[in-house]
């Protein structure tokens, strides 16, 4: 969700307590302390860490009472005993603690993903309620602030408003994933993992995404539909990561397991020229030698079916697919070259060995290089040779960076 949406939302929860502290800094405190969990895209430099970071262990259950104890410290004020209707410091850090899960419900109910499970789960929940900017949500909540003198009444009804309207996108998600289950099985198609999203302008718009077997393997279909799952618009087909594929990437690199982790129904096209590597159109090698493939891997969980919408997005500075994972494979070996390695290829004794590959491990495809690229934020890894995945320290794993 949002930033504004967060801070308004624990500036209305503030307004709308009964006996509220009697010091200027209550309402900012519980605005700051609904944003904070986002504090995570401060040390999520590189792709990979803000795959890992955020919305990650900021934004988890157990980190809650955490940071809300920060809060509630910071907030002296609020329970200093010569603030007029003080608290007491239980109270604050109780109140600190519930805007830190108000951040988390406000994520939970948009399709990005929220790993509210971590040190013990990296599942992410996604909801897929609200679209990540949503006027009907946030709008009610400003308009409450501003009448901040009215009746308590109204910031009363301005905060059920955060749990009873995204509750209503998500029955309206459920009704429409059942509608459109039934009109492509009476259509004769069998839908696999169908999923449905908001699209801008939720809850009038969705977007159905659903997997269906082809002659080539599967495809991810997209279709645009409005408030009455009426389809609009054309229906997309784009080939899906086979399971292999993704089982092999994830397998040789941490960063393609974050990244598929990450996404949702994921696709796999070739990729472009203008994102190889420079030294690839440079390099030089007989022309009936075998060379590398190149794959762009994304998911259609950010875009939009309404054209006015995708035109506006396509004047962005930035614009383009938000999360790319991009690899470089291995020409595929011959049938000879697949045998294991014997001792003769063994490093010497003192020098550092690559993590040793088992025999279930026997890649189809192998990674060469990688990289991630992430447009809106200006986060490119550049092209790198893969990092493995390890056994996470204690540290990386109360922090999620596994």
């Amino acid at each position: 969700m949002d930033p504004i949406t967060h801070a308004a939302s624990g500036a209305v929860a503030m307004f709308a307590m009964p006996n509220r502290p009697a010091s200027r800094l209550a309402v900012p405190l519980a605005a700051l302390a609904a944003l904070s969990p986002d504090v995570d895209v401060v040390f999520a430099q590189t792709p990979l860490l803000f795959l890992l970071l955020h919305r990650g262990i900021t934004h988890s259950l157990a980190a809650a009472p955490l940071l809300g104890l920060v809060f509630a410290l910071a907030g002296y004020a609020l329970w200093r005993p010569s603030t007029a209707r003080h608290w007491s410091f239980a109270g604050a850090w109780l109140f600190m603690t519930a805007m830190i899960l108000l951040h988390i419900w406000l994520d939970c109910i948009t399709t990005y993903g929220t790993m509210i499970l971590l040190p013990f789960s990296d599942l992410r929940v996604r909801l897929n309620g609200v679209f990540i900017i949503d006027l009907l949500l946030t709008l009610p909540l400003l308009w409450a602030i501003w009448r901040w003198r009215a009746r308590r009444g109204l910031m009363l009804l301005a905060a059920t408003w955060i749990f009873i309207y995204p509750a209503i996108s998500i029955g309206l998600n459920a009704w429409h994933t059942a509608q459109t289950r039934e009109r492509l099985t009476a259509q004769g198609r069998a839908p696999q993992n169908l999923v449905v999203l908001p699209d801008a302008f939720s809850p009038f718009f969705w977007r159905a995404l659903y997997t269906e077997p082809a002659s080539g393997g599967l495809m991810v279909h997209t279709q645009g539909m409005n408030v009455l799952g009426t389809p609009f618009g054309p229906e997309t087909a784009t080939p899906s990561l086979p399971d292999s594929l993704a089982r092999d990437l994830a397998l040789q690199s941490t960063a393609a397991k974050a990244f598929l982790q990450f996404t949702l129904l994921p696709v796999v096209a070739p990729l472009p020229a203008s994102m190889l590597p420079a030294d690839i159109s440079q390099a030089t090698q007989p022309a009936d030698a075998p060379s590398p493939s190149f794959i762009l891997v994304h998911d259609q969980r950010f875009g939009t079916n309404i054209a006015l919408v995708r035109s506006i997005m396509d004047m962005r500075p930035s614009a383009d697919i938000p999360f790319k994972y991009m690899a470089e494979l291995a020409p595929a070996p011959a049938p000879a070259e697949q045998e294991t390695p014997s001792a003769e290829s063994a490093p010497e004794s003192g020098k550092s060995a690559a993590p040793a590959i088992s025999a279930t491990q026997a890649f189809s495809q192998r990674l060469l290089r990688e990289r991630l690229r992430f447009s809106d934020s200006r986060r490119d890894s550049l092209w790198q040779a893969p990092r493995p995945p390890t056994q996470p320290s204690l540290l990386q794993w109360l922090t999620g960076l596994r």
